[in-house]
């Protein structure tokens, strides 16, 4: 289960990042996210725009990773939701000049 749930995620996040797309940001080749084996999902901040990374980014890296994980949530508890799962704590990794990683407790009831 652990396997399709990963392989679901990244393809459910990815999907997100094709729907989302913005001239103001928009995403260099490849998958912006990869779910690994061990579920943490890998964020690669780099594959944005260098204008976008550079006006909203690099001076607060942590304050935009926060920001985006609450624009997303509604889109993990959807997957949860799919899926069947009530909450789960997702490790997030943001790669930019090295790594943040961010645990992100998400729960189904919360948003019913």
């Amino acid at each position: 289960m652990e396997k399709e749930f990963n392989k679901q995620l990244n393809n459910h996040l990815n999907q997100w990042v094709q729907n989302s797309q913005s001239s103001s940001w928009s995403i260099t080749a490849g998958d912006f996210f990869n779910v690994d084996e061990d579920s943490s999902v890998k964020v690669n901040l780099n594959k944005l725009s260098e204008g976008y990374r550079t006006k909203q980014i690099v001076n607060q890296p942590g304050d935009y990773c926060n920001v985006f994980l609450q624009a997303i949530e509604p889109y993990l508890v959807q997957f949860l939701i799919q899926f069947g799962v009530k909450s789960y704590k997702f490790r997030f990794v943001f790669i930019l000049f090295g790594t943040i990683a961010k645990d992100y407790f998400v729960s189904t009831t919360k948003m019913i």
